[in-house]
């Protein structure tokens, strides 16, 4: 299935030339979990990485919806 997903935060410094009016276009197979999609960009949710697709924050075995759009924000921290 494809997927379209934006970064947010620092993340995009990752991938040279990112744009983030596009997103980035992925190839995930059918049933694909949140944590196959943070494994793919070689990310992870130990590292902050937070996926919210259809309005709702995704679990890492959470199955990503077809065809829904998906983003992914780095979590800040501080005071």
């Amino acid at each position: 299935m494809k997927i379209n997903v934006k970064l947010y935060g620092t993340l995009s410094r990752r991938f040279p030339g990112y744009r983030p009016d596009a997103g980035l276009e992925l190839e995930l197979p059918e049933g694909a979990t949140t944590k196959d999609l943070l494994a793919l960009l070689g990310l992870s949710a130990v590292q902050g990485a937070v996926v919210i697709a259809a309005g709702r924050v995704l679990k890492a075995d959470d199955a990503l919806p077809p065809g829904i759009p998906a983003q992914i924000f780095q979590s800040l921290s501080g005071g």
